[in-house]
């Protein structure tokens, strides 16, 4: 009786063996160096803000008159496209309260006209600038009021509401983030023609020249 069950536990204890996963540690590279990722105590992998390897540009613009529509567009390069991480607004008060649309749009052709940003400029206007000087300069063109080129879909819209000048009060610039719930950033394929337009409507009457426009983008 006692081999009997000894032999049936020495059978549950192998089935049990044979039934769990088996466990592996496996060593994560971080990077070009030997070092090993790091695994905080919530068991999440550890990543330093900002340590990105990829080039990454603001496009951005200022003093725009706000009592007419305006608007940003970024064309791609040659060879390299990139992805829109984020979007910033700022806009008047008006003489009366109304609403203001905001859109971010594809574009198949170039734009034209407006004021073609610099690369790298040092007076307030429309500029393309890089975060890391260790970065080329950005390959692509960007305008600011330009004639914009060939619609293409609207990939995101949202409405403001736009105070009263006679007020005092300071409307705060309107910024939004892509890619943050983990779905993928608004992205533009490498080629000239192709890009992206940021564009306001009017703010109205009254309206200061104080409209400005940044965007974020990472070329790959």
């Amino acid at each position: 009786m006692k081999k009997t069950l000894y032999s049936i536990l020495c059978l549950l204890l192998i089935s049990t063996l044979i039934a769990q996963p088996a466990l592996a540690v496996v060593s994560i590279q971080s990077g070009a160096t030997s070092d090993n990722l790091t695994i905080d105590t919530n068991k999440n992998a550890r990543v330093a803000p900002g340590a990105s390897t990829r080039a990454t540009y603001v496009i951005s613009t200022s003093g725009l008159a706000t009592t007419a529509a305006f608007n940003l567009s970024i064309e791609a390069s040659a060879g390299t496209g990139y992805k829109l991480a984020e979007v910033c607004v700022a806009f008047s008060n008006a003489t009366a309260a109304a609403a203001a649309t905001i859109t971010v749009q594809r574009r198949s052709t170039a734009s034209s006209g407006g004021t073609a940003c610099t690369a790298e400029g040092t007076t307030a206007n429309c500029v393309m600038s890089k975060y890391d000087p260790a970065d080329g300069n950005y390959g692509g063109a960007a305008r600011t009021t330009a004639t914009l080129g060939t619609a293409g879909a609207i990939l995101d819209q949202w409405g403001v509401q736009v105070g009263v000048v006679s007020s005092g009060n300071i409307p705060a610039p309107w910024c939004k983030k892509f890619g943050e719930n983990g779905g993928k950033m608004p992205t533009v394929v490498s080629g000239t023609a192709n890009g992206l337009s940021i564009n306001v409507s009017s703010q109205g009457a009254g309206g200061l020249a104080d409209g400005a426009i940044s965007a974020t983008i990472i070329a790959e």
